[in-house]
């Protein structure tokens, strides 16, 4: 997922649905990439930019980083955050890294951005994030008290997020 609007999203899932904090929910939602993609994409000291925040491992340690500093309630809601970016990142997670070797697929990184901004903020893909944003806000909104209308909006979310995931994406050629 792009940071902004799908892991947000998610993150505002885990506020409404599992009696997390917003703010650090936010955070968990957000940190694996200001940490991860750095590490890959400007200092190269890891084989991509979804590890080791984006493993179980990471999530581990700092949860209890976040317990010994604050309490388990703000614990507990950094915890769904970085879980719930997890999720959104589920077309390639390294869950079990380093116990496990993974062969990382080929993708762009951060820098791309100044070569090629196009492999990045493809408006498509950026159309379907937006919409479960928007599909998530509209779900703290007066209109949709009745379960019947939340459940049918968390079945429109999965499925855009589903498709979303499962899409098969054209290679981009990069400029050179």
């Amino acid at each position: 997922m792009y940071p902004i609007p799908g892991h947000l999203a998610f993150s505002i899932l885990g506020n409404r649905y599992f009696n997390a904090d917003l703010i650090p929910v936010i955070a968990g939602g957000f940190l694996p990439d200001l940490i991860d993609k750095p590490l890959n994409d400007i200092f190269h000291v890891t084989p991509y930019g979804r590890c080791p925040m984006h493993s179980l491992l990471g999530v581990a340690v700092v949860t209890l980083a976040v317990h010994l500093i604050f309490n388990w309630r703000i614990a507990y809601s950094y915890m769904l955050g970085h879980l719930s970016h997890l999720i959104g990142d589920i077309d390639f997670v390294p869950w079990f890294w380093p116990f496990i070797e993974y062969d990382y697929p080929s993708g762009i990184d951060i820098m791309d951005i100044l070569d090629t901004p196009l492999t990045i903020f493809i408006p498509y893909w950026m159309f379907l994030e937006l919409i479960i944003l928007g599909l998530v806000i509209f779900l703290y909104s007066r209109y949709t008290e009745k379960r019947s209308i939340q459940a049918a909006i968390l079945i429109a979310i999965a499925a855009i997020a589903v498709y979303r995931i499962t899409r098969h994406r054209k290679p981009v050629a990069m400029a050179m």
